[in-house]
């Protein structure tokens, strides 16, 4: 226990998307702390962010996946890292629903929990019906993926967004109030980095 009387936790987070999908937004919306950006390799970026939850103190690593698919073999390694996979798609991208199940297909398994962010916002002219056909696909895969869904038509929403709390959702809602988040070995902290 730390001395706030906190439990500490720490955990990854693995930000997986398309170049222009809204990873680099999504990040700068969670408390990510300054200076604590680095390379960690192979185009791979950790973000680090800290936030109370509950009674836990915690400390989850964003790793921010390089876009470009000669690195889909990379995603297993740090999918199967990661206690929670965030993937972005942007819906002007109109291959953003066929790039997002080759993206989860390299995964391999599914994640242990994770988020579906659509952000973007088609022209007024083409929208309502365009939007839906893209966005339903989409709301499929996450539904036979088990993620949240999320949706975000601009960016300014993207950026107010509490995604650091959406995640913890997640991966520690169902710990009881000053439990001990170990007993998820094998589920999902477990997985994620040791605190």
């Amino acid at each position: 226990m730390n001395p706030e009387g906190r439990v500490s936790v720490g955990f990854q987070v693995a930000v997986i998307g398309n170049r222009g999908a809204g990873k680099s937004a999504l990040i700068r919306a969670a408390p990510i702390n300054e200076g604590a950006h680095e390379e960690a390799g192979d185009g791979v970026q950790l973000h680090k962010a800290a936030c109370f939850y509950n009674s836990f103190s915690v400390m989850a690593d964003f790793v921010e996946m390089p876009p470009d698919d000669r690195y889909y073999g990379l995603l297993p390694y740090f999918g199967g890292a990661a206690a929670c996979i965030i993937l972005v798609v942007n819906i002007l991208d109109s291959n953003g629903h066929s790039d997002l199940c080759n993206r989860l297909a390299a995964l391999g398994t599914p994640p242990p929990c994770g988020l579906l962010v659509v952000q973007g916002s088609l022209p007024s002219s083409t929208a309502s019906g365009e939007e839906r056909r893209r966005l339903e696909p989409l709301r499929d895969v996450a539904a036979r993926w088990g993620l949240k869904f999320l949706r975000f038509e601009t960016l300014e929403q993207l950026a107010r967004a509490q995604i650091l709390q959406s995640v913890c959702d997640l991966v520690l809602g169902d710990i009881p109030d000053r439990g001990d988040p170990m007993h998820l070995l094998g589920r999902r902290v477990a997985r994620g980095m040791s605190p």
